[in-house]
């Protein structure tokens, strides 16, 4: 008897079936969709292990600010106190080089600082007081403390009472 050889007839990939273009593109989404789902555990799991961590300045000055002009605003919004600061008033106090900006600039580096510290620890930095910007309670718990302060859990002041303001003012 002879053998005869069957071959098993080549298959062709999905990338040749729907479009190397088009396959590349649900592979993209299909990548995307599991990073978000990853990042909404992340989420979940930080909120119920929040009262564990402890943030300090140059973390957040490095999830948030993403040039030296938003470090340079935030800092002036944190140095205005628990009273706030008028966003046309934040360019005239800012430093020469980045003299110049209109407000409409000033309240998009706002904006995108607090997104980026929200995305990052749940809680944004800065909130709005009427027509000011102001830290709220986090933020002044956060920024305002040195390395050592912010390993200390009992050194936050806000929380005291010993700065006015419960952060929460309209």
């Amino acid at each position: 008897m002879e053998k005869v050889d069957v071959g098993v007839p080549n298959r062709r990939s999905q990338a040749d079936k729907v479009g190397k273009h088009k396959y590349e593109l649900a592979l993209l989404h299909r990548v995307e969709t599991r990073l978000i789902r990853i990042e909404r555990q992340q989420r979940i799991i930080f909120h119920g292990l929040q009262g564990y961590f402890r943030f300090d300045r140059p973390l957040v000055e490095e999830v948030g600010c993403e040039s030296e002009l938003d470090l340079a605003v935030v800092s002036l919004i944190f140095e205005s106190g628990s009273g706030g600061i008028l966003a046309k008033d934040i360019p005239s106090k800012l430093p020469e080089i980045f003299q110049g900006l209109e407000r409409h600039r000033i309240l998009r580096i706002v904006r995108r600082v607090n997104v980026n510290v929200e995305k990052a620890f749940g809680r944004p930095i800065i909130e709005k007081r009427g027509k000011k910007w102001a830290f709220n309670s986090f933020g002044v718990a956060v920024w305002g403390k040195s390395r050592e302060e912010a390993e200390d859990p009992f050194k936050d002041s806000w929380d005291k009472g010993e700065v006015e303001g419960d952060g929460n003012e309209n």
